[in-house]
Protein backbone atom coordinates (compact mmCIF):
# COMPACT_ATOMS: atom_id res chain seq x y z
CA UNK A 1 0.00 0.00 0.00
CA UNK A 2 1.36 3.65 -0.82
CA UNK A 3 2.37 5.08 2.15
CA UNK A 4 -0.02 8.00 1.49
CA UNK A 5 -3.01 5.64 1.70
CA UNK A 6 -1.31 4.39 5.17
CA UNK A 7 -1.45 8.13 6.23
CA UNK A 8 -4.72 8.73 4.82
CA UNK A 9 -6.27 5.85 6.88
CA UNK A 10 -4.29 6.36 9.74
CA UNK A 11 -5.77 9.59 10.34
CA UNK A 12 -8.95 8.30 10.06
CA UNK A 13 -8.81 6.02 12.57
CA UNK A 14 -7.09 8.94 15.07
CA UNK A 15 -9.90 10.95 13.97
CA UNK A 16 -12.70 8.45 15.05
CA UNK A 17 -11.17 7.95 18.48
CA UNK A 18 -10.81 11.67 18.89
CA UNK A 19 -13.99 12.21 17.92
CA UNK A 20 -15.72 9.05 20.11
CA UNK A 21 -13.86 10.59 22.82
CA UNK A 22 -14.66 13.84 22.88
CA UNK A 23 -18.28 12.67 22.21
CA UNK A 24 -18.01 10.23 25.52
CA UNK A 25 -16.28 12.65 27.41
CA UNK A 26 -18.88 15.75 27.09
CA UNK A 27 -21.82 13.65 27.15
CA UNK A 28 -20.11 12.06 30.42
CA UNK A 29 -19.52 15.22 31.33
CA UNK A 30 -23.38 16.72 30.37
CA UNK A 31 -24.81 13.92 33.01
CA UNK A 32 -22.84 14.78 35.50
CA UNK A 33 -24.06 18.26 35.44
CA UNK A 34 -27.56 17.35 35.59
CA UNK A 35 -26.96 14.77 37.99
CA UNK A 36 -25.36 17.32 40.04
CA UNK A 37 -28.01 20.05 39.54
CA UNK A 38 -30.79 17.86 40.98
CA UNK A 39 -28.93 17.02 44.44
CA UNK A 40 -27.51 20.26 44.84
CA UNK A 41 -30.44 22.32 45.61
CA UNK A 42 -31.18 25.99 44.03
CA UNK A 43 -32.69 28.67 47.13
CA UNK A 44 -33.26 32.12 47.47
CA UNK A 45 -31.75 33.49 50.28
CA UNK A 46 -34.05 36.09 50.01
CA UNK A 47 -37.26 33.79 51.56
CA UNK A 48 -35.58 34.15 55.11
CA UNK A 49 -35.19 37.45 55.54
CA UNK A 50 -37.70 39.45 57.71
CA UNK A 51 -41.06 40.83 57.20
CA UNK A 52 -40.54 44.54 56.50
CA UNK A 53 -41.92 46.77 59.55
CA UNK A 54 -45.16 48.35 58.64
CA UNK A 55 -46.20 51.79 60.24
CA UNK A 56 -48.57 51.37 61.59
CA UNK A 57 -48.77 47.74 62.06
CA UNK A 58 -52.04 46.08 61.58
CA UNK A 59 -52.44 42.93 63.83
CA UNK A 60 -51.46 41.11 60.87
CA UNK A 61 -48.22 42.34 60.63
CA UNK A 62 -47.59 42.66 64.32
CA UNK A 63 -48.39 38.63 63.52
CA UNK A 64 -46.02 38.34 60.29
CA UNK A 65 -43.15 39.66 62.86
CA UNK A 66 -43.92 36.35 65.28
CA UNK A 67 -45.04 34.13 62.95
CA UNK A 68 -41.04 34.92 61.06
CA UNK A 69 -39.15 34.47 64.46
CA UNK A 70 -41.03 31.76 65.99
CA UNK A 71 -42.66 29.46 63.41
CA UNK A 72 -41.12 29.96 60.02
CA UNK A 73 -38.39 27.45 60.75
CA UNK A 74 -40.91 24.54 61.01
CA UNK A 75 -44.64 25.58 58.90
CA UNK A 76 -42.02 27.34 56.13
CA UNK A 77 -42.15 31.15 54.41
CA UNK A 78 -45.17 31.16 53.23
CA UNK A 79 -47.44 28.22 55.69
CA UNK A 80 -46.03 25.49 53.48
CA UNK A 81 -45.45 23.32 56.60
CA UNK A 82 -41.90 21.32 57.09
CA UNK A 83 -41.64 20.12 53.41
CA UNK A 84 -38.44 18.73 51.57
CA UNK A 85 -37.69 21.99 49.39
CA UNK A 86 -38.36 23.79 52.65
CA UNK A 87 -35.18 21.52 54.80
CA UNK A 88 -33.08 22.47 51.73
CA UNK A 89 -33.02 26.27 53.61
CA UNK A 90 -31.15 24.55 56.49
CA UNK A 91 -27.61 23.45 56.68
CA UNK A 92 -26.36 20.56 55.11
CA UNK A 93 -26.48 18.98 58.55
CA UNK A 94 -29.79 19.73 59.86
CA UNK A 95 -31.92 18.64 57.05
CA UNK A 96 -32.88 15.76 58.76
CA UNK A 97 -34.83 17.22 61.62
CA UNK A 98 -35.10 13.92 63.32
CA UNK A 99 -31.12 12.14 62.80
CA UNK A 100 -29.73 15.32 63.41
CA UNK A 101 -29.53 15.17 66.96
CA UNK A 102 -31.96 17.88 67.35
CA UNK A 103 -35.67 17.21 66.90
CA UNK A 104 -35.55 13.35 67.22
CA UNK A 105 -36.98 11.55 70.26
CA UNK A 106 -33.54 11.85 72.03
CA UNK A 107 -34.11 15.45 71.45
CA UNK A 108 -31.52 17.63 74.19
CA UNK A 109 -33.23 19.04 77.27
CA UNK A 110 -33.09 22.62 75.15
CA UNK A 111 -34.68 21.91 72.55
CA UNK A 112 -37.85 19.85 71.34
CA UNK A 113 -39.25 17.05 68.92
CA UNK A 114 -40.77 17.30 65.85
CA UNK A 115 -43.50 15.14 65.09
CA UNK A 116 -42.55 12.58 62.34
CA UNK A 117 -45.18 13.80 60.34
CA UNK A 118 -43.68 17.13 60.10
CA UNK A 119 -45.00 20.48 60.56
CA UNK A 120 -48.56 20.77 59.50
CA UNK A 121 -49.07 23.11 56.61
CA UNK A 122 -50.83 26.43 57.76
CA UNK A 123 -52.15 27.52 54.15
CA UNK A 124 -53.32 25.49 51.17
CA UNK A 125 -56.11 23.42 50.46
CA UNK A 126 -56.99 20.87 53.06
CA UNK A 127 -54.96 23.35 55.91
CA UNK A 128 -56.82 23.83 59.46
CA UNK A 129 -59.07 21.83 58.80
CA UNK A 130 -59.71 21.04 62.53
CA UNK A 131 -60.81 24.27 63.01
CA UNK A 132 -63.82 26.12 62.04
CA UNK A 133 -63.29 29.46 63.58
CA UNK A 134 -60.71 31.96 64.50
CA UNK A 135 -61.48 31.61 68.53
CA UNK A 136 -60.75 27.60 68.22
CA UNK A 137 -57.59 28.09 66.04
CA UNK A 138 -56.16 30.74 68.73
CA UNK A 139 -56.82 28.76 71.86
CA UNK A 140 -55.06 25.77 69.92
CA UNK A 141 -52.11 28.43 69.50
CA UNK A 142 -51.90 29.73 73.08
CA UNK A 143 -52.32 26.19 74.59
CA UNK A 144 -49.64 23.99 71.83
CA UNK A 145 -47.77 26.78 70.29
CA UNK A 146 -44.46 26.78 70.21
CA UNK A 147 -43.11 23.85 70.84
CA UNK A 148 -40.82 25.09 73.08
CA UNK A 149 -41.23 26.56 75.03
CA UNK A 150 -44.91 25.77 74.67
CA UNK A 151 -47.71 28.28 75.88
CA UNK A 152 -45.07 31.21 75.66
CA UNK A 153 -46.81 33.15 73.25
CA UNK A 154 -48.38 36.69 75.05
CA UNK A 155 -52.43 36.45 74.66
CA UNK A 156 -51.69 40.03 71.99
CA UNK A 157 -49.06 37.81 69.94
CA UNK A 158 -51.54 34.75 69.83
CA UNK A 159 -54.07 37.32 68.37
CA UNK A 160 -51.83 38.70 66.39
CA UNK A 161 -50.43 34.99 65.09
CA UNK A 162 -54.29 34.27 63.93
CA UNK A 163 -54.75 37.28 61.97
CA UNK A 164 -51.77 36.85 60.25
CA UNK A 165 -52.80 33.27 59.56
CA UNK A 166 -55.90 34.21 58.31
CA UNK A 167 -54.08 36.56 55.76
CA UNK A 168 -51.49 33.92 54.71
CA UNK A 169 -54.97 32.31 53.68
CA UNK A 170 -57.11 35.13 52.39
CA UNK A 171 -59.07 34.85 55.12
CA UNK A 172 -58.79 37.87 57.35
CA UNK A 173 -61.87 40.46 57.14
CA UNK A 174 -60.56 43.88 56.12
CA UNK A 175 -59.88 46.40 59.09
CA UNK A 176 -60.91 43.69 61.59
CA UNK A 177 -59.14 43.49 64.56
CA UNK A 178 -59.80 40.07 66.61
CA UNK A 179 -59.97 39.67 69.59
CA UNK A 180 -61.86 36.93 72.36
CA UNK A 181 -65.20 38.83 71.99
CA UNK A 182 -65.36 38.55 68.18
CA UNK A 183 -62.76 35.58 67.38
CA UNK A 184 -66.00 33.04 67.62
CA UNK A 185 -67.64 35.05 64.69
CA UNK A 186 -65.00 34.88 62.22
CA UNK A 187 -64.58 32.05 60.56
CA UNK A 188 -61.25 29.86 59.39
CA UNK A 189 -62.25 28.33 55.88
CA UNK A 190 -64.69 31.23 54.38
CA UNK A 191 -63.80 35.10 54.23
CA UNK A 192 -65.99 37.39 55.64
CA UNK A 193 -66.92 40.99 55.23
CA UNK A 194 -66.61 43.19 58.18
CA UNK A 195 -69.69 45.84 58.25
CA UNK A 196 -69.22 49.51 57.36
CA UNK A 197 -68.91 52.27 60.09
CA UNK A 198 -72.71 52.77 61.09
CA UNK A 199 -70.96 56.09 62.71
CA UNK A 200 -71.68 58.85 60.05
CA UNK A 201 -75.07 57.23 59.58
CA UNK A 202 -76.19 57.30 63.32
CA UNK A 203 -74.79 61.23 63.84
CA UNK A 204 -77.15 61.73 60.97
CA UNK A 205 -80.08 60.48 62.81
CA UNK A 206 -79.15 62.43 65.53
CA UNK A 207 -79.07 65.40 63.85
CA UNK A 208 -82.85 64.73 62.93
CA UNK A 209 -83.90 63.95 65.96
CA UNK A 210 -82.19 67.19 67.71
CA UNK A 211 -84.36 69.62 64.80
CA UNK A 212 -87.31 67.33 65.57
CA UNK A 213 -87.54 67.89 68.99
CA UNK A 214 -86.45 71.65 68.49
CA UNK A 215 -89.06 71.93 66.06
CA UNK A 216 -92.02 70.42 68.02
CA UNK A 217 -90.95 72.60 71.25
CA UNK A 218 -90.92 75.89 68.75
CA UNK A 219 -94.24 74.53 67.74
CA UNK A 220 -97.33 76.58 68.95
CA UNK A 221 -99.60 75.34 71.53
CA UNK A 222 -102.95 74.17 69.64
CA UNK A 223 -105.88 72.14 70.08
CA UNK A 224 -107.50 69.21 67.87
CA UNK A 225 -110.77 68.30 67.56
CA UNK A 226 -110.46 64.61 66.51
CA UNK A 227 -107.76 63.01 69.13
CA UNK A 228 -106.21 59.66 67.82
CA UNK A 229 -105.25 56.43 69.45
CA UNK A 230 -102.70 57.49 71.16
CA UNK A 231 -104.84 60.28 72.64
CA UNK A 232 -107.72 58.66 73.63
CA UNK A 233 -104.57 56.65 76.51
CA UNK A 234 -104.60 60.08 78.10
CA UNK A 235 -107.46 61.82 80.18
CA UNK A 236 -109.15 64.55 78.65
CA UNK A 237 -107.17 67.22 80.32
CA UNK A 238 -105.03 66.63 83.92
CA UNK A 239 -104.04 70.12 86.43
CA UNK A 240 -101.07 71.71 85.00
CA UNK A 241 -98.83 71.58 88.44
CA UNK A 242 -99.01 67.66 88.55
CA UNK A 243 -97.82 67.87 84.80
CA UNK A 244 -94.76 68.99 85.33
CA UNK A 245 -91.51 66.69 84.68
CA UNK A 246 -90.39 67.61 88.36
CA UNK A 247 -93.43 65.91 89.82
CA UNK A 248 -93.69 62.90 87.03
CA UNK A 249 -89.94 62.89 86.41
CA UNK A 250 -91.39 61.74 82.68
CA UNK A 251 -90.61 57.46 84.22
CA UNK A 252 -93.85 56.18 83.27
CA UNK A 253 -93.68 57.54 80.12
CA UNK A 254 -89.83 56.69 79.56
CA UNK A 255 -90.49 53.13 80.77
CA UNK A 256 -93.19 52.21 78.03
CA UNK A 257 -91.02 54.07 75.53
CA UNK A 258 -88.01 52.13 76.62
CA UNK A 259 -90.41 48.81 76.69
CA UNK A 260 -90.87 49.35 72.57
CA UNK A 261 -87.16 49.41 72.11
CA UNK A 262 -86.71 46.62 73.66
CA UNK A 263 -89.23 44.69 72.01
CA UNK A 264 -88.13 45.94 68.05
CA UNK A 265 -84.38 45.43 68.77
CA UNK A 266 -85.36 42.26 70.41
CA UNK A 267 -87.18 40.98 67.35
CA UNK A 268 -84.56 42.17 64.63
CA UNK A 269 -81.93 40.35 67.44
CA UNK A 270 -83.77 36.73 67.08
CA UNK A 271 -83.12 36.76 63.15
CA UNK A 272 -79.55 35.66 63.83
CA UNK A 273 -79.22 34.32 67.96
CA UNK A 274 -78.85 30.76 67.55
CA UNK A 275 -80.81 29.19 70.97
CA UNK A 276 -78.36 26.41 71.47
CA UNK A 277 -75.38 25.89 74.28
CA UNK A 278 -72.50 25.68 71.07
CA UNK A 279 -73.78 28.20 69.14
CA UNK A 280 -75.27 31.03 71.38
CA UNK A 281 -72.12 33.04 72.40
CA UNK A 282 -71.02 32.65 68.70
CA UNK A 283 -74.27 34.12 67.57
CA UNK A 284 -73.80 37.31 69.34
CA UNK A 285 -70.35 37.77 68.20
CA UNK A 286 -71.98 36.96 64.90
CA UNK A 287 -74.51 40.00 65.43
CA UNK A 288 -72.08 42.08 67.40
CA UNK A 289 -69.10 41.76 64.68
CA UNK A 290 -70.62 41.19 60.90
CA UNK A 291 -74.31 41.85 60.62
CA UNK A 292 -74.79 45.33 59.14
CA UNK A 293 -76.04 47.28 62.31
CA UNK A 294 -75.60 44.53 64.58
CA UNK A 295 -73.56 46.15 66.91
CA UNK A 296 -76.43 49.20 67.59
CA UNK A 297 -79.24 46.91 68.09
CA UNK A 298 -77.58 44.52 70.36
CA UNK A 299 -76.35 47.64 72.48
CA UNK A 300 -79.53 49.53 72.34
CA UNK A 301 -81.47 46.29 73.51
CA UNK A 302 -78.92 45.89 76.07
CA UNK A 303 -78.94 49.85 76.97
CA UNK A 304 -82.70 50.17 76.98
CA UNK A 305 -82.95 46.63 79.83
CA UNK A 306 -80.76 48.48 82.00
CA UNK A 307 -81.74 52.02 81.77
CA UNK A 308 -85.69 50.15 82.14
CA UNK A 309 -84.50 48.72 84.99
CA UNK A 310 -83.49 52.48 86.96
CA UNK A 311 -86.30 54.15 84.96
CA UNK A 312 -88.89 51.61 87.03
CA UNK A 313 -87.18 52.25 90.00
CA UNK A 314 -87.27 55.53 89.84
CA UNK A 315 -90.87 55.32 88.98
CA UNK A 316 -91.65 53.56 92.31
CA UNK A 317 -89.88 55.67 94.62
CA UNK A 318 -91.40 58.71 93.00
CA UNK A 319 -95.08 56.77 93.76
CA UNK A 320 -93.80 56.08 97.77
CA UNK A 321 -92.26 59.52 98.21
CA UNK A 322 -95.53 61.15 96.97
CA UNK A 323 -98.22 59.09 98.43
CA UNK A 324 -99.70 57.85 95.02
CA UNK A 325 -100.53 54.94 95.46
CA UNK A 326 -103.25 56.11 97.98
CA UNK A 327 -106.94 54.69 97.13
CA UNK A 328 -108.20 54.12 94.33
CA UNK A 329 -104.57 53.27 93.07
CA UNK A 330 -103.47 50.75 95.62
CA UNK A 331 -104.51 47.91 93.30
CA UNK A 332 -102.25 49.65 90.22
CA UNK A 333 -99.40 50.33 92.66
CA UNK A 334 -99.32 46.28 92.83
CA UNK A 335 -99.52 46.00 89.37
CA UNK A 336 -96.62 48.55 88.59
CA UNK A 337 -94.33 46.52 91.22
CA UNK A 338 -95.17 43.20 89.50
CA UNK A 339 -93.98 44.86 86.31
CA UNK A 340 -90.55 45.52 88.04
CA UNK A 341 -89.95 41.75 88.97
CA UNK A 342 -91.03 40.82 85.07
CA UNK A 343 -88.69 43.27 84.04
CA UNK A 344 -86.13 42.19 86.48
CA UNK A 345 -86.59 38.35 85.38
CA UNK A 346 -86.47 39.46 81.34
CA UNK A 347 -83.07 41.38 82.54
CA UNK A 348 -81.96 38.13 84.07
CA UNK A 349 -82.49 35.85 81.34
CA UNK A 350 -81.71 37.86 78.42
CA UNK A 351 -78.58 38.26 80.71
CA UNK A 352 -77.99 34.75 80.92
CA UNK A 353 -78.90 34.21 77.12
CA UNK A 354 -75.17 35.27 76.10
CA UNK A 355 -74.12 31.88 77.08
CA UNK A 356 -70.45 33.43 77.45
CA UNK A 357 -67.80 33.53 80.38
CA UNK A 358 -69.48 36.94 82.01
CA UNK A 359 -72.72 34.88 82.60
CA UNK A 360 -71.36 31.90 85.33
CA UNK A 361 -72.48 33.82 88.72
CA UNK A 362 -75.84 33.94 86.82
CA UNK A 363 -75.60 30.50 85.92
CA UNK A 364 -73.99 28.48 89.12
CA UNK A 365 -75.27 30.12 91.92
CA UNK A 366 -78.44 31.43 90.61
CA UNK A 367 -79.36 28.27 89.72
CA UNK A 368 -78.22 26.69 92.65
CA UNK A 369 -80.24 29.04 94.90
CA UNK A 370 -83.21 27.25 94.06
CA UNK A 371 -82.02 24.15 95.22
CA UNK A 372 -81.93 25.48 99.00
CA UNK A 373 -85.75 26.83 99.17
CA UNK A 374 -87.36 23.32 101.54
CA UNK A 375 -89.20 20.60 99.94
CA UNK A 376 -89.43 22.02 96.58
CA UNK A 377 -86.11 23.14 95.90
CA UNK A 378 -85.12 20.06 94.00
CA UNK A 379 -87.84 19.73 91.32
CA UNK A 380 -88.27 23.22 90.87
CA UNK A 381 -84.40 23.06 90.21
CA UNK A 382 -85.01 20.27 87.66
CA UNK A 383 -88.09 22.40 86.16
CA UNK A 384 -85.89 25.63 85.97
CA UNK A 385 -82.72 23.82 84.67
CA UNK A 386 -83.66 21.32 82.89
CA UNK A 387 -81.44 18.86 84.07
CA UNK A 388 -79.18 17.51 86.73
CA UNK A 389 -76.89 20.66 85.93
CA UNK A 390 -76.72 23.46 83.41
CA UNK A 391 -76.68 22.73 79.68
CA UNK A 392 -78.43 22.87 76.46
CA UNK A 393 -81.65 22.36 78.16
CA UNK A 394 -81.32 25.09 80.34
CA UNK A 395 -80.60 27.77 77.23
CA UNK A 396 -83.49 26.51 75.82
CA UNK A 397 -85.96 27.22 78.80
CA UNK A 398 -84.57 30.21 79.80
CA UNK A 399 -84.85 31.20 75.48
CA UNK A 400 -88.66 30.21 76.08
CA UNK A 401 -88.90 32.25 79.05
CA UNK A 402 -87.50 35.08 77.70
CA UNK A 403 -89.24 35.24 74.24
CA UNK A 404 -92.80 34.15 75.22
CA UNK A 405 -93.27 33.29 78.93
CA UNK A 406 -92.13 36.46 80.75
CA UNK A 407 -92.86 39.00 77.70
CA UNK A 408 -96.26 38.09 77.44
CA UNK A 409 -96.74 38.22 80.91
CA UNK A 410 -95.07 42.14 80.80
CA UNK A 411 -97.21 42.85 78.06
CA UNK A 412 -100.58 42.14 80.12
CA UNK A 413 -99.30 43.66 82.65
CA UNK A 414 -97.97 46.89 80.92
CA UNK A 415 -101.89 47.06 78.87
CA UNK A 416 -103.67 46.82 82.25
CA UNK A 417 -101.58 49.08 84.01
CA UNK A 418 -102.15 51.55 81.79
CA UNK A 419 -105.61 50.56 81.47
CA UNK A 420 -105.90 51.30 85.59
CA UNK A 421 -104.23 54.65 85.10
CA UNK A 422 -106.56 55.55 82.79
CA UNK A 423 -109.79 54.46 84.79
CA UNK A 424 -108.67 56.00 88.12
CA UNK A 425 -108.44 59.27 86.74
CA UNK A 426 -105.09 59.51 85.13
CA UNK A 427 -102.15 61.21 87.81
CA UNK A 428 -103.26 61.39 91.58
CA UNK A 429 -104.29 64.85 92.38
CA UNK A 430 -106.09 66.35 95.59
CA UNK A 431 -110.21 66.82 94.62
CA UNK A 432 -110.99 69.70 93.33
CA UNK A 433 -111.90 71.84 95.75
CA UNK A 434 -108.60 71.72 97.26
CA UNK A 435 -106.43 72.42 94.53
CA UNK A 436 -105.12 76.24 94.35
CA UNK A 437 -104.43 76.26 91.07
CA UNK A 438 -106.88 75.81 88.51
CA UNK A 439 -104.81 75.68 85.58
CA UNK A 440 -105.27 72.82 83.26
CA UNK A 441 -103.43 71.42 80.00
CA UNK A 442 -105.36 69.53 77.47
CA UNK A 443 -104.12 65.67 76.48
CA UNK A 444 -103.03 67.30 73.31
CA UNK A 445 -100.34 68.91 75.04
CA UNK A 446 -100.02 66.27 77.50
CA UNK A 447 -98.68 63.91 74.29
CA UNK A 448 -96.71 66.31 72.87
CA UNK A 449 -94.41 67.13 76.05
CA UNK A 450 -93.98 63.06 75.93
CA UNK A 451 -93.19 62.32 72.74
CA UNK A 452 -90.84 65.72 73.50
CA UNK A 453 -89.13 62.80 75.98
CA UNK A 454 -89.52 60.42 73.78
CA UNK A 455 -87.04 62.07 71.27
CA UNK A 456 -84.56 62.91 74.31
CA UNK A 457 -83.96 59.58 75.58
CA UNK A 458 -83.87 58.05 72.02
CA UNK A 459 -80.38 60.85 71.35
CA UNK A 460 -79.21 59.64 74.80
CA UNK A 461 -79.36 56.13 73.95
CA UNK A 462 -78.08 56.40 70.74
CA UNK A 463 -74.91 58.14 72.24
CA UNK A 464 -74.63 55.95 74.81
CA UNK A 465 -75.13 52.74 72.90
CA UNK A 466 -72.58 54.25 70.22
CA UNK A 467 -70.07 54.87 72.01
CA UNK A 468 -70.40 52.21 75.88
CA UNK A 469 -70.67 48.70 74.13
CA UNK A 470 -72.33 45.56 75.47
CA UNK A 471 -70.48 43.53 77.74
CA UNK A 472 -69.94 40.60 75.85
CA UNK A 473 -67.04 37.96 76.58
CA UNK A 474 -65.81 34.64 75.04
CA UNK A 475 -67.77 31.57 74.75
CA UNK A 476 -68.42 29.84 78.37
CA UNK A 477 -66.64 26.41 78.46
CA UNK A 478 -67.61 24.97 81.94
CA UNK A 479 -71.24 25.70 83.15
CA UNK A 480 -70.47 23.99 86.64
CA UNK A 481 -67.42 25.73 87.51
CA UNK A 482 -67.20 29.14 89.12
CA UNK A 483 -64.21 31.39 88.48
CA UNK A 484 -62.83 33.70 90.82
CA UNK A 485 -63.86 36.99 89.11
CA UNK A 486 -67.20 35.55 88.50
CA UNK A 487 -70.80 38.70 89.46
CA UNK A 488 -74.08 38.81 89.57
CA UNK A 489 -75.64 41.33 87.18
CA UNK A 490 -75.65 44.48 88.67
CA UNK A 491 -78.87 44.75 89.55
CA UNK A 492 -78.57 41.66 91.62
CA UNK A 493 -75.00 42.48 93.28
CA UNK A 494 -76.87 43.19 96.27
CA UNK A 495 -78.09 39.97 96.44
CA UNK A 496 -74.73 38.36 95.79
CA UNK A 497 -73.47 40.83 98.62
CA UNK A 498 -76.02 39.47 101.56
CA UNK A 499 -74.43 36.05 100.62
CA UNK A 500 -72.10 36.71 102.43
CA UNK A 501 -73.39 37.18 105.77
CA UNK A 502 -75.36 33.47 105.77
CA UNK A 503 -77.53 31.03 104.90
CA UNK A 504 -78.21 30.83 100.96
CA UNK A 505 -82.44 30.74 101.41
CA UNK A 506 -82.89 33.18 103.64
CA UNK A 507 -80.61 35.56 102.53
CA UNK A 508 -80.75 34.75 98.91
CA UNK A 509 -84.51 34.29 98.47
CA UNK A 510 -86.51 34.72 101.40
CA UNK A 511 -85.24 38.46 101.63
CA UNK A 512 -85.58 39.53 98.23
CA UNK A 513 -89.31 37.92 98.08
CA UNK A 514 -90.11 39.65 101.39
CA UNK A 515 -88.61 42.80 100.10
CA UNK A 516 -91.44 42.66 97.07
CA UNK A 517 -94.42 41.73 99.14
CA UNK A 518 -93.46 44.55 101.65
CA UNK A 519 -93.43 47.25 99.04
CA UNK A 520 -96.51 45.71 97.67
CA UNK A 521 -98.63 45.57 101.05
CA UNK A 522 -97.71 48.88 101.85
CA UNK A 523 -100.34 50.67 100.95
CA UNK A 524 -102.87 48.58 102.27
CA UNK A 525 -101.08 48.42 105.76
CA UNK A 526 -99.61 52.18 106.21
CA UNK A 527 -101.10 55.28 106.62
CA UNK A 528 -101.86 57.11 103.39
CA UNK A 529 -101.50 60.57 102.22
CA UNK A 530 -104.79 62.43 102.63
CA UNK A 531 -107.04 63.60 99.58
CA UNK A 532 -105.91 67.04 100.09
CA UNK A 533 -102.15 66.34 100.71
CA UNK A 534 -101.67 64.32 96.58
CA UNK A 535 -100.27 65.78 93.92
CA UNK A 536 -96.75 66.86 95.93
CA UNK A 537 -94.06 65.26 97.24
CA UNK A 538 -93.15 63.94 100.67
CA UNK A 539 -96.90 64.55 101.81
CA UNK A 540 -97.16 64.38 105.54
CA UNK A 541 -99.64 61.24 105.54
CA UNK A 542 -97.95 58.39 104.59
CA UNK A 543 -94.52 59.32 106.04
CA UNK A 544 -93.91 56.27 107.57
CA UNK A 545 -93.89 54.55 104.16
CA UNK A 546 -91.57 57.08 102.99
CA UNK A 547 -89.39 56.40 105.62
CA UNK A 548 -89.27 52.49 105.35
CA UNK A 549 -88.90 52.70 101.50
CA UNK A 550 -85.71 55.57 101.38
CA UNK A 551 -84.15 52.88 104.47
CA UNK A 552 -84.67 49.84 102.38
CA UNK A 553 -83.38 51.70 98.32
CA UNK A 554 -80.57 53.11 101.06
CA UNK A 555 -79.74 49.73 101.76
CA UNK A 556 -80.11 47.99 98.35
CA UNK A 557 -78.09 50.82 97.30
CA UNK A 558 -75.31 50.04 99.64
CA UNK A 559 -75.09 46.17 99.08
CA UNK A 560 -74.59 47.11 95.57
CA UNK A 561 -71.72 49.50 95.71
CA UNK A 562 -69.86 46.98 98.39
CA UNK A 563 -70.94 43.93 95.74
CA UNK A 564 -69.54 45.99 92.69
CA UNK A 565 -66.00 46.99 94.54
CA UNK A 566 -65.15 43.83 96.05
CA UNK A 567 -64.70 42.22 92.70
Amino acid sequence: MPRYRVFIVISILAFGVIFSSSVFVGASASSQAITLSQVTPTFDISRLNQPPTVIPPAQADNGAQVYWGMCMPCHGDHGQGLTEEWRDSFPPDKRDCWQSGCHGSDHPKNSFEIPTTGAPALSGAGALSRFSNSFELNHHIQQNMPLFPTGSLTSEEAWSLTAYILRMNDRQPNGFTLSEVNGSAIPVHQKVKSPQSTIPGLLTLIGILILTAIGLELQPKFDHTKPNFFHHLHPPSIPAKQSRFRYTLGAGGMAVFLSVILLVTGLLEMYYYIPTSDQAAISVETIVSLVPLGNLIRNLHYWSAQFLVIVMTIHLLRVALTGAYAPPRRFNHVLGLGLLVFTLLLDFTGYVLRWDEGIRWALVVGANLIKTIPWIGAGLYQFVIGGSEPGNATLTRFYTWHIFGLTLGEAILIVWHIFRVRRDGGISVPPPVERIEKDRITRFELLKREVLVMIIVGIILLLFSMIVPAPIKQPISDTTALTGNSRAPWFFLWVQQLLKFGDPFLLGILTPVLVVIALGVMPYLLPNANCAELGRWFPRGNRIAQILTVLLFLVILVLTFLGAISQ
